[in-house]
């Protein structure tokens, strides 16, 4: 009788871990074809495009911002996304009016930034780059400023 009631337990349970070890690899293997097709969320940031795409892209919104201000000749500029707008703002007031997605082109020759937005097709700003080498020398030298006005003293 013993021997009977466990046998029946024994087959209760097995039937139960047999199921559960099926659900156990649904799950990953769903789990793994979900990031087969669209792969981790958090790579999703890191787009990997090639080098022909990445000049193709560069060209077109130096067409588009070519239309819009008159661009430095004789030289590529250096493409960046933003992607974090109001971190930069808080760390330069250059960065005032960009959005997300927006393109800032630097041309190291000219020592000139731009802030694109392709969304609105506006120049969001413009503003000079300091060059690398003098960027040390700049930060050790002293800053002064000086207060003027542009009032007219009455005498």
């Amino acid at each position: 009788m013993l021997l009977k009631i466990w046998g029946s337990i024994a087959k209760f349970f097995s039937y139960k871990l047999v199921i559960i070890v099926i659900g156990i690899i649904v799950g990953i293997l769903g789990t793994l074809s979900y990031i087969q097709m669209f792969g981790i969320p958090s790579q999703k940031v890191l787009q990997n495009i090639s080098k022909a795409e990445e000049a193709k892209v560069l060209q077109e919104v130096i067409e588009k911002v070519s239309k819009l201000i008159v661009l430095p000749k004789g030289e590529e500029p250096v493409m960046a996304t933003i992607t974090d707008a109001d971190a930069l703002v808080k760390e330069q007031l250059f960065y005032t009016g960009s959005q997300n997605g927006d393109v800032v082109l630097m041309y190291q020759k000219a020592l000139k930034a731009i802030i694109y937005s392709g969304e609105r097709n506006i120049i969001v700003n413009v503003g000079p780059i300091t060059p690398q080498d003098n960027a040390q020398v700049e930060q050790d030298a002293p800053v002064e400023t000086k207060a003027t006005s542009t009032s007219a003293k009455k005498k």
